[in-house]
């Protein structure tokens, strides 16, 4: 499995070199490549190229023993993975939404419905030792449902339909139930495999925060949505569901709380930073989700492209993609041991937080209609550190690889 971490790691560095061109695009000409091609090229590698493959690789070895029993067929579903990632890259690129590049992001979401039946098949069953495996199985259903979106905003393309809040909705189903469906729950599984790992008592208090947080995230989705007139009906259950998922967040920051020395203490200071930023961020979102039940205040943030931008990076980089790499810098793959792994991850992430920062100052000026130009120059710089810290990042894990291949003992090539 370490080979596919380190592909992994590898598409993080083509994924930060794509932002570092969109950044560059902004402020300087290049006439060869069509921006919002290279949007939708970075945007779909982000998911499939990045997260999603990652996720798969560490469900598969810390939920399943698949890997072990059916190497070949696991082999051959990431390498064909692989081939539709790279190429999305390439087809979205060079001529956006045409032929090849829907082709081929169909072929990524029926790999995505493989991976789905295969893992749900051989996961272990949900029993009060290992809630984790709930959330893993929640991850899957939201994995699932989440391709409707892509499917309706085909079905209104071929239809010629130009009625923006379709269209709107469409792709904010997908997107939220990527982010606060898949990525989130299979993140939390991560956390809670974890969990139970101690003797801390946290059954009752960690099945009611994944029932209200699993029952919420259907009609959260209510949240992006865009109405011509918000029926009083729909304002009622997005206020309700803000409410129970901010509710939830007690149950976890207690569980969290009393699990922290057994866990948490005893981890390399820069796993322990990665862990605190990402779950911060976590509370972060469901806090700004509760504020977003104001229609007004709603508009508003989904009104200007850069709050947008800056809270899907909020999930994407910070809760998911820091988490991710705290887990493999706790498995060794990133050796923490190593200054040049401490160094990668201490700029990574630092550039993580700093471009929140500055995409919250951006969103702010836009809407009070300013404009600092200076702005896109400071988060072009900023990209040039993220994409650094990503290279020195999948470095240190090739130049450290046989090191780590022998401290983790569950590995089987």
């Amino acid at each position: 499995m370490i080979k596919w971490y380190r592909v992994a790691l590898f598409n993080l560095v083509l994924l930060a070199f794509l932002g570092l061109v969109l950044r560059y695009k902004i402020i300087f000409s290049l006439g060869f490549i069509e921006q919002k091609n290279l949007l939708h090229a970075h945007s779909h590698f982000a998911f499939t190229g990045w997260i999603s493959f990652l996720l798969q690789a560490l469900i598969l070895q810390h939920f399943t023993t698949g890997y072990k029993i059916d190497t070949k067929f696991w082999d051959r579903f990431f390498v064909a993975s692989s081939i539709v990632n790279y190429g999305m890259i390439v087809s979205f690129a060079w001529v956006g939404y045409a032929g090849i590049s829907i082709v081929l992001s169909t072929a990524a979401l029926w790999l995505s419905y493989i991976f789905a039946y295969k893992i749900y098949k051989i996961l272990p069953p949900s029993k009060k030792e290992n809630l984790s495996i709930a959330f893993i199985k929640a991850s899957l259903l939201f994995l699932v449902l989440s391709s409707a979106g892509p499917y309706a905003v085909s079905i209104l393309i071929a239809l010629k339909s130009t009625h923006q809040y379709w269209y709107h909705n469409a792709l904010y189903f997908f997107l939220h139930f990527q982010y606060n469906g898949w990525f989130t729950f299979a993140v939390l599984a991560f956390l809670f495999q974890k969990i139970e790992s101690t003797q801390v008592k946290h059954y009752k208090q960690g099945k009611l925060f994944f029932w209200l947080l699993a029952i919420t995230c259907i009609p959260s989705f209510l949240f992006t949505t865009l109405w011509h007139r918000r029926p009083v009906e729909i304002s009622a259950i997005i206020i309700v569901s803000a409410v129970v998922q901010s509710a939830s967040l007690f149950f976890l920051i207690k569980i969290l709380h009393s699990c922290q020395a057994s866990i948490f203490t005893l981890l390399p200071k820069i796993i322990r930073w990665l862990y605190t930023l990402a779950l911060s961020a976590f509370i972060l979102k469901v806090v700004l989700q509760l504020f977003s039940i104001h229609s007004g205040i709603a508009q508003l943030a989904f009104g200007f492209r850069p709050i947008i931008i800056g809270y899907l990076h909020l999930i994407f980089l910070v809760f998911v993609s820091l988490y991710l790499l705290g887990l493999l810098a706790e498995k060794n793959i990133i050796p923490v041991g190593v200054t040049m792994s401490k160094w990668a991850l201490i700029i990574f992430s630092g550039a993580v937080i700093i471009n929140e920062v500055l995409l919250g100052v951006q969103g702010f000026a836009s809407i009070t209609y300013h404009y600092f130009a200076s702005l896109n120059l400071i988060l072009f710089v900023n990209t040039i550190a993220l994409f650094t810290g990503a290279v020195l990042i999948y470095t240190s894990s090739l130049k450290n690889i046989d090191h780590a291949s022998t401290k983790n003992m569950h590995e089987n090539y």
